[in-house]
């Protein structure tokens, strides 16, 4: 199997696995404090793996291969999904705790900006002008999302307001992510060099 195929292949299943979803229904899926706080605990996670129609998914799902093409991070599926995990669950963490009056939520552009930090600081070494291009944008934009009057979202294409706080809890999640894997490394490398 060519490498470019080898690597495009988790992507394609997570990208078909959450057309499946979007096909569901995106009503049955979303984020919905009410009905989470009812036991619904599903929708911590499958709200961001649903949009408000198929144009927010199409955009999503092309920001996601974009993240591949421009980092060329090698990750396996496993690999792809527990990030997509952790980052799911801590968006909607943030969300529940911090926004208890957000009605609902759908979309993975949160989880998309988490994404794109961990991929490019994985890759840094490889790439640095990209993967410093990469987190410089990322900042503008969360930067002026959150304190600034410009508005820079999707809203018009997709018909649906944008909560920007997704993308800044997004690249949050995946700031606690690389501290943890920095530091698991350096007690590895640690404890390995205490075994010389």
């Amino acid at each position: 199997m060519p490498e470019q195929l080898r690597q495009c292949l988790p992507l394609m299943t997570l990208i078909l696995g959450m057309a499946l979803l979007q096909w569901i229904g995106p009503q049955a899926l979303r984020y919905d404090t009410r009905l989470i706080n009812d036991g619904q605990l599903w929708r911590l996670l499958s709200g961001h793996w649903v949009h408000a129609n198929w144009v927010h998914y199409g955009m999503n799902m092309l920001g996601f291969l974009l993240c591949q093409a421009l980092t060329g991070i090698g990750w396996n599926i496993w690999q792809w999904s527990w990030r997509i995990l952790v980052l799911t669950a801590g968006v909607s963490g943030l969300f529940y705790g911090l926004e208890p009056d957000l009605g609902w939520y759908v979309g993975f552009s949160g989880v998309l900006f988490g994404l794109y930090v961990i991929a490019a600081v994985d890759t840094l070494r490889l790439q640095p002008v990209m993967s410093i291009v990469i987190l410089a944008v990322i900042l503008l934009k969360i930067i002026l999302e959150q304190w600034s009057s410009v508005t820079i979202t999707s809203a018009d294409l997709i018909g649906v307001p944008v909560i920007v706080d997704a993308h800044l809890y997004g690249v949050s999640v995946a700031g606690i992510i690389l501290l943890i894997q920095y530091l698991t490394k350096m007690f590895i490398n640690l404890g390995n060099t205490g075994n010389t």
